[in-house]
């Protein structure tokens, strides 16, 4: 059972909350302490551990976002927003709605914008179902995020994922779209994936 916070901890927490559904992804402590007027990035990070220890959030401490709430919505898997299967769009606008999917707790929903993964059967419209905790290989579909995109809050994109040589390649499905190519400092530097594809759903 989940134990009461301190009222700094339900502000982070509070906070943790909106933050992720209006941008679809966890903030920094950073983005943590100036949201609730903490400057010591090391103290936001002990009510993190003090959350963590509680049993509210998750932490996967070599991410700098790797903050994964432990609560799971009562109608199924809210829809955090759209995603880009083309150039990538600025990351997640705002949406409220809602998939019925309950027995996916850790997974969240993305909706499908563009048509460059149109041959591995996603099309626009449809409904990606993205595991945040699952292992990423070559070959697998990600939602890869460009953190330091011109979008405030970053951009995001839908594609295989192949590490190469000296370089990441984003491969959309569609013969007639050229993939995405980032260098390995700027995808170490500027790039996340944001989550794995695992299930795609589609309404008629």
């Amino acid at each position: 059972m989940e134990a009461e916070l301190s009222d700094p901890q339900a502000r982070i927490y509070a906070f943790i909350n909106e933050y992720v559904r209006e941008h679809g992804r966890p903030p920094t402590n950073r983005e943590i302490g100036g949201a609730v007027d903490i400057q010591s990035t090391g103290h936001v990070d002990y009510h993190l551990t003090i959350l963590e220890k509680k049993g509210y959030i998750r932490r996967e401490r070599k991410k700098s976002r790797g903050i994964i709430l432990m609560h799971s919505e009562p109608r199924g898997l809210r829809i955090e927003g759209t995603i880009a299967a083309g150039v990538p769009l600025d990351i997640y606008p705002d949406a409220r709605d809602t998939l019925d999917l309950g027995e996916h707790t850790r997974e969240y929903v993305l909706q499908v914008r563009g048509q460059s993964m149109i041959d591995d059967h996603i099309a626009d419209g449809d409904y990606v179902l993205v595991d945040r905790d699952a292992a990423i290989n070559d070959g697998d579909i990600v939602v890869a995020t460009h953190t330091v995109a011109t979008a405030d809050a970053g951009a995001a994109t839908l594609k295989r994922i192949y590490k190469e040589q000296d370089r990441i390649r984003l491969q959309p499905a569609n013969s007639t779209m050229d993939p995405i190519y980032v260098s390995k400092a700027e995808w170490d530097h500027e790039w996340e994936v944001q989550g794995k594809v695992t299930a795609v759903y589609r309404r008629f």
